[in-house]
């Protein structure tokens, strides 16, 4: 029982130190930032939902679903919209 607790821990500590490794791939400077800044910034396709045009209560929605005659979709969440409760 205690060869496997070692053999564990000298796993566990083998991982650490192989993810401590310095990586320069991912660091931001002067010659790295426009490929980040291109990377980061959403494309066209990725920001559709934005020309959609969203209502912000449920009674606007209502109204105009009926005059339009078209389906109504309610969002309804509890918490952070991000999931960080």
């Amino acid at each position: 029982m205690a060869k496997n607790y070692f053999l564990l821990i000298g796993f566990l500590i083998l991982i650490v130190f192989i993810g401590c490794e310095k990586n320069d791939q991912f660091t931001l400077n002067d010659d790295t930032y426009q490929i980040w800044k291109e990377y980061i910034q959403p494309t066209e396709a990725e920001l559709k939902w934005s020309s959609i045009p969203w209502k912000s209560s449920f009674g606007d929605g209502l109204i105009d679903s009926h005059l339009e005659q078209k389906p109504l979709l309610l969002w309804v969440m509890n918490g952070h919209p991000l999931g960080c409760t």
